[in-house]
């Protein structure tokens, strides 16, 4: 019963194998992520891949590029585009950090949605930390999620917007972070918060930065990484 079962499951994926080119290229729909979405689903048919490896009887016949050539081009393929999504991914971050430490109080209120939030996280790694956007949708929601070099784990929201940051908001972001049992939290307003605000947060673990602060984090962290390269690592 088990023999039977493996071999309808090698059967069904050596078909669909044979068209993994056309799975991959499916993501280039969407030109902003599609690298990155194809790398994930090329690693997907990976795993098929190897699956099938295990297959006694290996695949002689496709419909599309014959073997082994077919299992030759779909891992050349897939180095191609991890080695591209890598040059991709260095030179964006590259290009938001100068963007990020280049931007006045305006040309933040007037970034594309989502770029406030992408620098924010940037700002993250270029101190050491891991951090990612997640993406999620509502007022009282976090936009960035840290892993902090000690190992905690940060929230951080982002609000672009034209008028300061009330009571209310940093309260309920307060709640959230309790909620997600973060160590710490900050809100980045990129015009700051009304003094009830600031009353408020004090003697809790937040951090509210308003749009000077923001470019004053990004000019330490540019000093930092100047000194990191002109000046001798000492080491006992």
């Amino acid at each position: 019963m088990a023999a039977s079962v493996f071999q309808i499951l090698f059967l069904v994926f050596g078909f669909v194998f044979n068209f993994w080119p056309f799975l991959i290229l499916a993501p280039l729909q969407n030109l902003k992520s599609g690298i990155r979405n194809m790398v994930y689903v090329w690693g997907l048919w990976a795993v098929i891949r190897i699956i099938l490896f295990f297959n006694p009887e290996p695949i002689s016949k496709s419909l599309l590029i014959p073997e082994p050539l077919s299992t030759i081009l779909f891992f050349v393929t897939g180095f191609i585009l991890i080695v591209i999504w890598i040059g991709v991914t260095y030179w964006r971050r590259n290009r938001t950090r100068k963007q990020a430490s280049s931007l006045s109080s305006e040309g933040l209120l007037n970034l594309p949605p989502g770029n406030f939030e992408e620098m924010v996280a940037e700002l993250y790694r270029a101190m050491g930390h891991q951090a990612r956007k997640t993406g999620m949708i509502g007022d009282h929601g976090i936009d960035v999620v840290v892993k902090a070099k000690n190992g905690e784990k940060w929230v951080v929201q982002c609000k672009r917007w034209r008028t300061p940051a009330g009571e209310s908001v940093v309260r309920d972001f307060y709640g959230m972070m309790q909620h997600e049992k973060a160590a710490q939290g900050a809100i980045f307003a990129t015009s700051g918060f009304s003094q009830a605000a600031l009353e408020w947060a004090k003697g809790k673990p937040l951090c509210l930065y308003n749009s000077n602060d923001f470019q004053r984090l990004w000019e330490k962290v540019k000093k930092q990484h100047l000194q990191e390269t002109t000046s001798p690592n000492d080491r006992a």
